[in-house]
């Protein structure tokens, strides 16, 4: 009974945070067309050459992920399984900090396959176990270069630029060009205020939060995707103070106004990008 009634208590004072959260994420967002108009995304596509893995027909290969220039600590690993229609592939990556100390505006870790081609799949986010990040799942592509990303959130439509791991060149590998987005999640010279992960929020909360300010900034609030998105935010806020809880509901409901908000993004920088 008593665990009972520290949960409830606990869970209250967690949707009391939330709230407030929501009250200050609304206040930090510009007020002026003074303000809006000094804040510039120039968002910019570039390539990047990569290291495409060549594994066998059968069996399996365990491949080295390096750090990057942007993460020269980090290190890791990535075993492929070679099934007859599907690849199991296992990431472990350490020596990596949070996403944030990448930017603010950063909140996960993403690993991409990109084919031979220079075509990019997103193959998961990487959760954080103890000290290091790990991603277990499934590619029905066979042949694929692995770079790991810090990214806003998880719903993103193509790689940041912002490469922490990637597979480095020789041994079974050839090179490949893929195209990266640069300088699409925040505007120039600008520092988002970070987003407090200490509360206990889950990561769909925190994404859509971070999604939801992204686009804002962009100029997307009046598309209609981006109202979309803001009703399903009103209906997350609504619904968690409501049940006192984050049910499976309300996670996916974030996560579906997280990929509004992307699509809502994308739309206001395209014509940046012509």
């Amino acid at each position: 009974m008593k665990n009972s009634v520290r949960h409830m208590i606990a869970g209250g004072f967690l949707l009391s945070l939330f709230w407030a959260g929501v009250c200050v994420l609304q206040a930090q967002q510009p007020g002026s067309a003074t303000v809006e108009q000094s804040l510039k995304f120039q968002p910019q596509l570039v390539t990047k050459t990569v290291s495409v893995i060549n594994p066998p027909a059968r069996g399996s290969l365990t491949t080295t992920l390096k750090g990057t220039q942007l993460a020269p600590n980090a290190s890791g690993q990535a075993k492929l399984k070679m099934g007859d229609v599907e690849v199991t592939v296992e990431t472990q990556a350490n020596g990596l900090g949070a996403p944030g100390s990448f930017g603010t505006q950063f909140e996960t870790y993403v690993v991409w396959a990109i084919t031979p081609a220079g075509k990019a799949f997103k193959l998961g986010t990487m959760e954080a176990k103890g000290n290091r990040f790990e991603l277990n799942t499934k590619s029905a592509v066979r042949s694929f270069a692995i770079v790991v990303t810090a990214e806003p959130y998880s719903q993103v439509t193509r790689p940041a630029d912002t490469i922490v791991l990637e597979v480095p060149a020789g041994g079974q590998t050839a090179a490949a060009s893929c195209q990266f987005l640069k300088g699409g999640y925040a505007p120039v010279g600008y520092v988002f205020p970070p987003i407090d992960t200490g509360a206990g929020y889950p990561p769909q909360i925190l994404q859509m939060y971070n999604a939801r300010r992204i686009a804002t900034l962009a100029g997307a609030a009046g598309n209609d995707n981006f109202k979309m998105g803001d009703e399903l935010f009103n209906s997350v806020v609504f619904s968690a103070q409501r049940q006192k809880k984050f049910t499976d509901v309300i996670l996916s409901q974030a996560k579906t106004a997280t990929q509004y908000f992307e699509t809502a993004r994308v739309e206001a920088l395209q014509h940046l990008m012509q």
